[in-house]
């Protein structure tokens, strides 16, 4: 962290693009908007994207803007989120979810420093920095065809790596204590303290959706936390109170092609862990493609997406060829 922190003060002194790698959860967003705080740009726009919650089919207008008439639906002009930042700095969060052909043109703007809005006639200059991030291994995805070269060096002027929770555990101290009272303000509450067990727990926790689940699960013992002022284990969600007490020991595994559930689970946490295994092992067998994977599982990809996020499921594990 050290080490990213002084990253992050030799990037205020530039305007080139930045890349920033991690796991979900791991806060890319927050450093993003740390580099814009302590750049030129911190008066101007800071706009954001998330690449993987907008479909293939409108990414291009919500980056580029579009004219009125362009296309059905477009009942007027839109500017696009590169504009949108002029000036300012652009947040492209899950960059890797670009289409090759999107990659393409997302290049050229980076050359050019221009855009030309669908159905527009001629493009328009722009200045924008560009930070973006990806929960994926950019280099992995070059190999694979996934992520263009050309734009990964481009994007690679500046990188930032933000590790995962369980890799810094000296850090959750204090990020506990800094989101115990953050959410007491919140609730108007003051005085909470956590029992010894609790705060056992959640020191030994390996934190798979890292600290956005530390955040929301210390706002749940604030908000369980009652008239007490010693916050007990009951208020703990029961992924954390069960499974930090038996962490080596795995809670569903395949034996001889069959599920085997831990019976002291809840019906939640079961349906949970059988649900992973069935995506696990999805993606084991597809090398780590979404699409191949959730028509193995008949979900949809938005939905698998969404459980692989819920569930802490690293997809770039399994980045490599398919198991055939």
């Amino acid at each position: 962290m050290i080490e990213l922190f002084a990253a992050i003060e030799l990037a205020r002194e530039s305007s080139a693009s930045v890349l920033i790698t991690g796991e979900t959860g791991t806060g890319k967003e927050l450093i993003s908007r740390a580099v814009h705080a302590l750049s030129a740009r911190r008066r101007q726009q800071f706009v954001t994207l998330d690449c993987a919650e907008v479909s293939h089919g409108l990414i291009e207008s919500e980056l580029f803007g579009h004219r009125r008439g362009s296309f059905t639906g477009a009942v007027r002009d839109r500017k696009g989120v590169i504009r949108e930042a002029d000036g300012g700095t652009l947040f492209l969060d899950e960059i890797g979810e670009l289409s090759l052909e999107t990659q393409k043109k997302f290049l050229r703007f980076l050359q050019e420093r221009e855009v030309r809005p669908v159905g527009a006639d001629r493009p328009v200059k722009t200045d924008v920095r560009v930070i973006a991030a990806t929960n994926r291994d950019p280099e992995s995805e070059v190999r694979a065809g996934r992520f263009r070269a050309d734009l990964y060096e481009r994007l690679n002027a500046l990188r930032l790596r933000v590790p995962p929770l369980r890799e810094r555990r000296e850090d959750l101290p204090p990020l506990i204590e800094h989101f115990l009272e953050r959410y007491q303000q919140e609730q108007g509450k003051q005085g909470l303290r956590l029992s010894d067990e609790v705060l056992a727990l959640l020191l030994g926790y390996d934190w798979p959706r890292n600290v956005r689940q530390l955040a929301n699960e210390i706002y749940r013992l604030v908000t369980m936390s009652g008239s007490e002022e010693v916050i007990g284990a009951a208020a703990l969600s029961p992924e954390i109170r069960n499974r930090s007490q038996r962490q080596s020991v795995p809670p569903a595994e395949v034996v001889e092609g069959r599920v085997v559930i831990d019976l002291s689970l809840s019906l939640r946490e079961a349906m949970d862990e059988m649900e992973r295994v069935f995506i696990i092992n999805a993606l084991e067998k597809t090398g780590g493609n979404l699409s191949r994977a959730a028509a193995m599982i008949k979900m949809n990809r938005d939905g698998l997406r969404k459980a692989i996020n819920r569930l802490g499921i690293e997809v770039e594990k399994f980045r490599r060829p398919p198991i055939s």
